[in-house]
């Protein structure tokens, strides 16, 4: 947690003093960024531990709660994570962690003291859920990745926000010094700060499935990538699901991606900054994750592939199930038939090229298409995907 502190107040420094020619330059926008949530986590942070302190007192059952057999989907941003995750989550057999949670009530007696807020706002006309609609519109208005909202299901990476980590402060925090470590965080974090934060992670998603009852906790989060090791010491009978997608469409929309975060949170000078280091990362989750668990057995392993998966998902979620001996049950059958069906007809409204954010294709034809030749497994119900490979 030490070294988690040392980073709050060098992520302020860097931001006051050495944040010139970079996207987090200071400007009105950034100075308000800044103010704002440097003074706001500290009380955050005490909040949270509040709520950690009564469940330690109300709700110590969640010291019993097993975490069995949870799913890990992986792979880089803009490869369908959420598509695939949200999908997951509407079989009943399955949970995973809500926005609102993350931010609001990671602790079992936030989660009950909130839901008792809500069962008298509903007896009062639920002005509460106005409110939280009127959000979750305002927030969708802006939004230029998967629709969010308070009661969407999210990306549990966010959970290391509360101790001040993750490669999702990058979005905030353009400074390459820092982001360099959590692209390879499995090689670049410190023992002790890995035990720290995967022992945190673990301790929120018992306290998750406690309250909930149980269930197959189902996690996806591109950044945790480069952490696959950490994740499989800290959980030992996890699966895995690696998303691969053509990186002729990974790295643009991903590049796209982040030059919008660091619009929304300042006024970098370029268009699209930072291209070099998000190269980086996309070569690194293409090759690690797949290095790492490939080794696994097949039922704690798989690679899907993101245009089989969005052509036909009843077959591919049918497929996943029976390599990791997971039952479908008919309810759930209905909704992936239902899902396939409106798959046949969807069109992504992003369609970003390379050209545009003034990348030659040939780049990535020669430095990272060839990566993915490692994805070439023995089990022939996951083929390698021919098109991904260019060159």
């Amino acid at each position: 947690m030490i070294e988690n502190i040392r980073e709050y107040f060098q992520h302020l420094y860097t931001s006051l003093f050495e944040s010139r020619n970079t996207p987090g330059r200071l400007s009105a926008r950034r100075v308000g960024v800044i103010l704002f949530i440097f003074l706001v986590y500290p009380f955050w942070l005490i909040y949270l531990l509040f709520g950690y302190l009564l469940d330690e007192i109300f709700y110590r059952g969640y010291r019993r709660q097993e975490v069995k057999e949870p799913i890990f989907i992986v792979g880089n941003f803009r490869s369908g994570t959420t598509f695939l995750h949200r999908l997951l989550l509407e079989d009943q057999q399955n949970t995973g962690i809500r926005t609102w949670e993350i931010y609001f009530a990671p602790s079992v007696s936030y989660r009950r003291f909130i839901n008792g807020i809500r069962k008298v706002s509903r007896m009062i006309g639920s002005p509460i859920r106005w409110l939280v609609n009127r959000f979750d519109e305002s927030l969708n208005e802006y939004s230029y990745m998967h629709k969010t909202g308070m009661r969407q299901f999210e990306e549990d990476s966010h959970l290391f926000y509360h101790v001040w980590s993750s490669y999702n402060l990058f979005a905030i925090f353009p400074f390459p010094k820092f982001a360099r470590k959590y692209i390879y965080y499995d090689e670049r974090v410190s023992p002790t700060r890995r035990r720290f934060e995967s022992r945190y992670y673990r301790n929120l998603i018992k306290r998750h499935l406690h309250y909930h009852g149980g269930g197959r906790y189902i996690s996806k989060n591109p950044d945790f990538s480069p952490m696959v090791k950490t994740l499989l010491k800290r959980f030992p009978d996890a699966k895995f699901i690696n998303i691969v997608r053509d990186p002729q469409r990974v790295v643009p929309s991903t590049i796209n991606m982040w030059a919008n975060h660091w619009h929304t949170f300042g006024t970098p000078a370029e268009a699209y900054p930072l291209q070099e280091i998000l190269l980086d990362h996309i070569k690194h989750w293409y090759r690690y994750p797949h290095e790492v668990l490939s080794d696994l057995p097949q039922d704690r392993y798989a690679v899907l592939y993101f245009d089989r998966f969005t052509a036909n998902p009843r077959a591919e979620i049918e497929r996943l199930y029976a390599q990791f001996g997971m039952e479908v049950t008919p309810e759930f059958r209905d909704i992936l038939e239902e899902q396939t069906r409106r798959s046949r007809n969807y069109r992504s409204s992003h369609d970003y090229s390379l050209e545009e954010i003034g990348l030659d294709p040939e780049l990535i034809t020669r430095e990272i298409s060839p990566l993915l030749e490692i994805y070439q497994p023995d089990d022939p119900s996951v083929s390698r995907e021919p098109e991904l490979i260019r060159g």
